[in-house]
């Protein structure tokens, strides 16, 4: 069953919600595709890891995340909910 990238898109940002609850955050508007992960939302490294670990236990499956958050051998400085988006359909639904 392929799922569509608005149902991916809701997964994440719910678990976006879940991390970020408790966090001391000021967010004018409500987490979007257009969302930055670390300038937004404040993540650190560690945050981004424990998101992609939740996202695959979610999924039940490992997706190879270095390929999205590595360019050139360095870590990119930041990512979108929507590039995690479709970063995550390509995957689960045998694109890439």
């Amino acid at each position: 069953m392929q799922l569509t990238e608005n149902q991916i898109e809701a997964t994440i940002i719910d678990i976006l919600k879940d991390m970020t609850q408790d966090w001391d955050l000021d967010l004018n508007e409500k987490i979007s595709p257009e969302t930055q992960i670390v300038e937004d939302l404040s993540f650190a490294s560690v945050d981004i890891i424990h998101l992609i670990v939740s996202i695959e236990e979610h999924y039940k499956q490992k997706l190879g995340f270095q390929e999205l958050v590595m360019r050139n051998g360095r870590y990119i400085d930041d990512i979108t909910v929507n590039e995690f988006v479709e970063f995550v359909s390509a995957k689960l639904n045998g694109i890439s």
